[in-house]
């Protein structure tokens, strides 16, 4: 028989044990791996959302601690205009709504100005985009229209207020695939914010050509004054870094850190029981083979191959698990705006590394015990 063969074997032997403590890694391996995918598809989201629109630079309130309490006055637009390295500016209000009596919390409504380069890059489906003169209309993302059955002429209330769809945006882009966009003032209007709006959306000129040079633009705006020489407040940040600083990343990272630590000690306890059981349970079995001339780096290969199959097999049942919990999540009307709908390549690898770590710290003990107990001895053992 060969050596992978009887490692095999002593799985399958106590295959009750094993099938559990595969199952309880592969939750582990679920939970990592889908908080994981949730924070950096954030992220990834995120940067496609601005890239797509040709955002080089976001400019908020300086000190807000969520980014959608910032407000700045729509007037200043014309203020970053004139600054050299700016090419062209734009504005948004947005705000978190729910959606009449669908129970959608949390929906991103944005207040867009009709004819600025930002509405100006979004890709309608059906219907038609905001034009200057319109009021009390509104675009909705493919998403949205999906989980609504809406489309173009059909009413939605948005916190209290009807509005009238015109147009589906065709978007993979969580972001605008969940989004009810309006004109600027008409969020203003409902949102009781009259002239302000939450965040600049700064294209470069051409003649900024790599990071410094952005930097730069972003100095320049954080240096205006107003008409007293005093600072306007204001945060200027390249999109990429905007992106990374938000609050919501942050959280998202911060969260799947916590939760990878806490999977990888309760699998670690997992392991280290199913490992030393099965050890103590066959410690006479052991010493025969101890006694018919097996060396102790064989006995400690053998307890830590089978603690290594257990950790693959339960890596691979929590990544298919991962697939099909994103699947559901991303397709639920409450979470479909923060999961993306497929599972990254990158968010993977902290799944299988909690299946690794655990799999070989949990063993090592066991390992170490069956392979150090004398052969003697072990024959004594009932």
């Amino acid at each position: 028989m060969l050596f992978s063969q009887l490692i095999v074997k002593n799985l399958r032997r106590r295959w009750p044990r094993t099938l559990l403590t595969i199952l309880g890694l592969a939750v582990a391996v679920t939970a990592t791996t889908t908080l994981w995918n949730i924070a950096w598809g954030y992220a990834d989201s995120a940067k496609e959302f601005y890239a797509g629109r040709g955002v080089d630079i976001v400019v908020v309130r300086a000190g807000v601690a969520n980014r959608l309490t910032s407000s700045l006055k729509m007037d200043l637009a014309t203020r970053l205009k004139t600054l050299p390295g700016v090419a062209d500016v734009d504005g948004s209000l947005t705000e978190m709504v729910s959606v009449g009596k669908a129970m959608l919390i949390g929906i991103p409504l944005r207040g867009l100005i009709p004819g600025g380069f930002t509405i100006e890059k979004l890709a309608i489906d059906r219907g038609r985009s905001l034009t200057p003169q319109d009021h009390g209309v509104v675009i909705i993302g493919n998403g949205i229209a999906a989980t609504l059955e809406k489309k173009p002429g059909d009413a939605l209330d948005v916190e209290g207020k009807q509005f009238q769809v015109v147009g589906i945006i065709d978007a993979s882009n969580p972001f605008d695939a969940n989004c009810i966009i309006a004109p600027v003032a008409d969020v203003q209007t409902l949102m009781g914010r009259p002239g302000m709006i939450s965040e600049f959306q700064v294209q470069a000129a051409k003649s900024v050509k790599d990071h410094a040079a952005l930097e730069d633009v972003c100095r320049a705006i954080e240096s205006l004054q107003d008409d007293q020489q005093q600072p306007l407040g204001l945060k200027a940040q390249p999109t990429h870094q905007f992106v990374s600083t938000a609050t919501e990343a942050k959280l998202g990272g911060a969260s799947a850190w916590a939760i990878t630590v806490i999977v990888v000690a309760l699998s670690f306890a997992s392991i280290l029981n199913t490992m030393l059981m099965s050890v103590i349970e066959r410690t006479k079995e052991l010493g025969i083979l101890r006694a018919v001339g097996w060396r102790r780096g064989r006995v400690l290969r053998m307890i830590l191959g089978e603690s290594a199959i257990i950790s693959i097999a339960g890596a691979i049942v929590g990544s298919v698990f991962s697939w099909l919990l994103v699947l559901v999540l991303s397709a639920w009307p409450r979470t479909t705006l923060l999961v993306p709908s497929a599972i990254s390549s990158a968010a993977l690898i902290p799944g299988f590394g909690v299946a690794v770590v655990a799999g070989i710290a949990g063993a090592l003990y066991p390992a170490i015990h069956a392979a150090g107990v004398p052969p003697i001895e072990s024959l004594r053992y009932e």
